[in-house]
């Protein structure tokens, strides 16, 4: 038999002879979770594969970020920032 039935004598709401579930709808539902599952691999290796180019990509960044001289020239951007805030704003008041 391909046919689940209820089983609870206390579900008063439903006729109790009436399906709860056939086995082709379990089947139709197994075969689109399956497709579904199978997108989603292939999402996940599309994303992994760019993720590694992307990394691939950003070493010579993360070479860059920890060269010396650009420490050097980040902190002393950083130090300058306040000078380049009031310049800025006396410019402004200036109207230049």
């Amino acid at each position: 038999n391909d046919t689940i039935y209820h089983n609870n004598p206390f579900i008063f709401y439903r006729d109790l002879n009436e399906p709860l579930v056939s086995i082709d709808d379990l089947r139709v539902n197994y075969d689109d979770l399956r497709v579904n599952y199978d997108d989603l691999r292939v999402n996940y290796d599309d994303l992994r594969v760019n993720y590694e180019r992307l990394l691939q990509n950003a070493s010579p960044l993360l070479e860059l970020s920890q060269n010396t001289t650009f420490k050097i020239y980040r902190k002393a951007y950083q130090k300058s920032l306040p000078l380049l805030r009031a310049v800025r704003r006396w410019v402004k008041k200036l109207g230049l």
